[in-house]
């Protein structure tokens, strides 16, 4: 499991780049400047009197080497370590685990003109790092240029939005304008990183720029780089007053997840991000006192059916098989309780941080499933479906053909561990499976491409998205079947519907309701079962720092090092003044 962490969650940081943003932290996006939770600033960690500055805070990370390259415009993965969380920073920062807004370089944002136009204004007072002030022109400038570099559009700002110009129309305010409108956008311009015009305006390949003397705004400034080990320094002239309080960060790139445990362990070091095998009991014990994990839920592991073939374009069986799936065991068993089973309103695909904020469950609790296989067999009997001798038999009386579970891999135990036992309690209702562990060039090759009956997958597209617009929109909308997330090639009338009425509109009531309704019908057709959480893999030692998020103080998400959720961390977390 610890290497299904590395593999699964590398791989799908550095898929989600590309449709990330636009995947990215949509929605809440929407609310016109209204309150959401705003976090004023980065000051997610209350501040106290006491707080001990000085310290150097050491990460570590299973990246084996780190190039010398910080460019910040490039895919996630492609920069050394901390780039994108120690040097450079974005407007705004969305945790999807909370539906959280917190603001960085733009103080406010507001739509207008019919939702046609987005009005952002920008922090004044912050310089670059070499000491030249920062301004919306650098925003303008910014976006624009990802405008005329069509290779490091990662994020789908221009190819993925109906974004027809940028303008700073003000030293401290930058206006969108749209085609038509399109508020879910927010969240992908908010995650683009800014950089300086006076610099990058005489770089003519942005695409192949290595960027080895960065100037940023964020909380630290580059001090040595070495391929295994970067030492950030604190920016004295960060716009955050008292921020960062450590004075340095110490990013190193081990070999292995393994290596990086044992160092956290012995409090060599204070921050990972793996997913630790079974943690209550082979990491906590360890040192009970200090070794902690915070592992928040931002996604789902679903069960996807290929809606397009027998038996799966019959919603009865669909139904049937999640009465059948006992996702509470199943969850145990892949993650020895770490992580829980999607359950109750989870059943919607949201995120279990989102729901109190999006979805009404009362209305949707008849729509519920829970492991009964005496009612699977009930719908499948109501349906046309008969058992002989164990076996299933379709309404036209032809015997379900044995069927195949698509997993990746190789390693990846915890899709093992959930694959086998959908295999096995499929049994249950005269359905014979066996499970197919592809490669993943051959798995997200087959997914998009619908070549496969059944498969174990997340949300694509969706990871980081604050509200559950985003997984609706790529896992069922129309535009999304054909070789793109939409997975399952499910999608509705109603969805169609919800989807435009949500992006069209910046009243959160309009979105709610639109949310509501696709949660409904996802409940009713159930193109996909949400069998477990998924999560980040936060991994910390407290011995020596505190300030730490935890599910008491959500301030991230729980994210790697290197990003902006891990930046959060690093201008939050103090000593303790131990000596």
């Amino acid at each position: 499991m610890r290497r299904t962490g590395r593999v699964v969650a590398h791989v799908f940081r550095r898929y989600a780049r590309a449709t990330r943003l636009k995947v990215l932290l949509v929605t809440l996006v929407v609310l016109s400047g209204v309150a959401l939770a705003f976090v004023s600033g980065l000051s997610a960690s209350p501040r106290s009197s006491a707080v001990t500055t000085g310290g150097t805070l050491k990460v570590e990370m299973p990246w084996g080497t780190m190039p010398d390259n910080f460019n910040p415009l490039t895919s996630q993965g492609s920069q050394a370590g901390g780039t994108l969380s120690c040097l450079y920073e974005q407007l705004f920062y969305f945790n999807p685990a909370t539906s959280k807004l917190t603001y960085v370089l733009g103080t406010s944002y507001k739509w207008t003109n019919k939702n046609l136009t987005l009005v952002v204004n920008t922090r004044p007072n912050v310089k670059w790092s070499d000491g030249k002030p920062f301004s919306a022109a650098d925003v303008a400038f910014t976006f624009n240029y990802v405008k005329a570099n069509p290779s490091i559009d990662v994020n789908g700002i221009w190819s993925g939005t109906t974004m027809s110009s940028v303008t700073a129309t003000g030293p401290n305010q930058v206006t969108f304008k749209f085609s038509k409108p399109d508020t879910p956008a927010l969240v992908i311009f908010a995650a683009q990183f800014i950089v300086p015009q006076h610099i990058w305006s005489s770089i003519t390949d942005p695409a192949t720029a290595t960027n080895t003397n960065p100037v940023g705004t964020g909380p630290f400034t580059m001090a040595s780089y070495s391929a295994t080990t970067i030492v950030y320094k604190k920016n004295p002239d960060y716009w955050m007053a008292g921020r960062p309080y450590i004075d340095q960060v110490l990013m190193t790139a081990v070999k292995s997840n393994d290596t990086a445990l044992l160092d956290l362990i012995n409090n060599n070091i204070q921050y990972t991000y793996d997913a630790i095998t079974n943690p209550a009991k082979t990491y906590v014990p360890k040192g009970p006192a200090n070794l902690k994990y915070w592992w928040p839920v931002v996604n789902a592991n679903f069960l996807v059916f290929n809606t397009t073939k027998a038996p799966y374009n019959d919603v009865a069986f669909r139904k049937a098989v999640a009465f059948a799936l006992n996702t509470p065991l199943i969850a145990n068993r892949a993650y020895f309780g770490a992580i829980p089973a999607s359950t109750g309103a989870a059943e919607t695909g949201a995120i279990p941080g989102q729901i109190p904020s999006w979805i009404n469950e009362q209305p949707l609790k008849s729509l519920e499933w829970t492991y009964n296989v005496k009612k699977a067999k009930s719908a499948l009997a109501a349906a046309g479906y008969k058992l002989k001798g164990g076996k299933l038999t379709m309404p036209n009386g032809k015997a379900v053909p044995k069927q195949s579970i698509l997993i990746g891999g190789p390693g990846w135990t915890d899709y093992i561990t959930i694959a086998s036992m959908i295999s096995q309690e499929l049994k249950a209702i005269g359905i014979s499976s066996s499970v197919i562990q592809a490669p993943w060039a051959t798995y997200s090759g087959n997914l998009p491409a619908g070549k496969y009956d059944m498969a174990v997958t997340w949300a694509w597209g969706a990871a980081g998205g604050p509200s559950p617009y985003f997984i609706y929109n790529y896992n069922f909308a129309k535009a999304q079947i054909t070789g793109k997330t939409n997975m399952s090639r499910y999608t509705s009338k109603a969805i169609e519907k919800a989807l435009a009425t949500y992006a069209q509109s910046s009243d959160p009531k309009v979105q709610k309701a639109a949310v509501q309704a696709m949660a409904k019908d996802v409940m009713t057709n159930v193109p996909v079962i949400p069998i477990t959480a998924r999560t980040n893999f936060f991994d910390y030692n407290s011995k020596d720092f505190t300030g730490w998020p935890s599910a008491k103080n959500p301030y991230n998400a729980g994210e790697a090092p290197d990003s902006p959720g891990g930046k959060l961390v690093l201008i939050n977390v103090h000593s303790l003044g131990l000596k």
